[in-house]
């Protein structure tokens, strides 16, 4: 019993350490520098004219260079330019300034490795800042070792371990809170597809790439026949049902590189890089046959129709939905539950 709580509380320990790829201060992270910074030289400033005063000339001249380069970063960041000194490089006066406390001071000096190593995390990338934090761990638990006591090492070496352990897990959960509400942000909270927001945001991203280098890509836009029968007869439960459905089936056909969006209503759009008219036709055709096998509701059919449109030199995004949008109409009008390709137009001679 107690290995296997052993198991599982390492298993979960490794998960909350994890070094996720989503830094969700990154946007934050110039308020950041220009709060902390400011704090930083405000709280440092006394002790600075203290160790003046008490003619602690090195540990005044590591304070005051910790002060100075700090001070260079929150103006240009104050300035909205990039800060001229990495973060990383802030880490090694502030060593250096530990490093000095400790062999001035003794206990006072090595309590500034904990609001360093909270720094670190905040200012910089998730992956430096763990290098970073284990370093300072390693080091000032071997400098308390060699200039204070053994005893007092090991107790600095676990809590300052179990200080890093606390921000890397509050840190990703705020990561992962994050990335729960990006996705809310992009998807329809009903079927999960990506929402009509991020659709254009992505087509015109992808247009705009098409200025720059040949494109080949193509649009399905789909839509579920007579889906006002389906909510008239069963009620809009039934209806959010098949939309779901609808959904999964959609999923499943497609590729791991293409896209679903909701477009509105009943009608969805599939974004299929990389793909040409005939291929996206053939995806768009098994779609619709596995949407009419499968069995949705068990007293009504349920299918679709899909308009197909392959992107076209200089075209713009209305454009290109456009020429899919008249396929599915042409889907539609003619007997639906069918693939409809719009028609290519011949590029202008210039």
């Amino acid at each position: 019993m107690d290995t296997n709580f052993g198991r599982s509380f390492g298993e979960w320990l490794r998960d909350q350490m994890r070094l996720v790829d989503h830094d969700s201060l990154a946007p934050y992270r110039a308020r950041i520098l220009l709060a902390m910074g400011a704090v930083a030289i405000a709280l440092l400033a006394p002790f600075t004219v203290n160790h003046l005063i008490q003619e602690r000339w090195g540990v005044a001249l590591a304070l005051f260079t910790i002060m100075l380069l700090t001070y260079v970063n929150v103006r240009a960041v104050a300035q909205r330019r990039s800060p001229p000194i990495p973060s990383a490089w802030l880490l090694l006066p502030f060593v250096a300034g530990i490093t000095m406390s400790v062999v001035v001071q003794g206990v006072p000096g090595i309590l500034w490795a904990y609001p360093v190593v909270v720094y670190a995390y905040f200012v910089l990338t998730r992956r430096i800042a763990l290098f970073s934090s284990i370093a300072i761990l390693g080091y000032v638990a071997s400098l308390a070792a060699a200039m204070i006591d053994v005893p007092l090492a090991l107790r600095l070496f676990a809590t300052l371990l179990l200080t890093i352990i606390m921000i890397n897990i509050v840190l990703n959960v705020i990561a992962d809170l994050h990335r729960k509400l990006e996705n809310q942000a992009l998807t329809d909270p009903l079927t999960g597809a990506y929402n009509r927001r991020f659709m254009e945001k992505v087509l015109d991203a992808l247009v705009a790439r098409a200025e720059r280098q040949p494109l080949v890509a193509c649009i399905l836009m789909i839509d579920i026949d007579h889906f006002k029968r389906v909510n008239d007869r069963f009620g809009h439960d039934h209806g959010d049902l098949v939309l779901k459905r609808v959904v999964d089936i959609v999923a499943s056909r497609m590729r791991r590189s293409d896209r679903l969006f909701r477009w509105g209503g009943e009608e969805f759009l599939v974004l299929l890089e990389g793909a040409d008219l005939e291929g996206a036709t053939r995806v768009a055709e098994d779609i619709r046959q596995s949407v009419a096998a499968a069995t949705i509701l068990p007293e009504q059919a349920v299918t679709v129709s899909i308009g197909v449109s392959q992107y076209q030199a200089r075209q713009d995004v209305d454009g290109w939905t456009r020429a899919a949008d008249v396929a599915l109409y042409e889907a539609k009008s003619g007997g639906r539950n069918r693939v409809v390709q719009a028609k290519m137009v011949e590029p202008v001679a210039q």
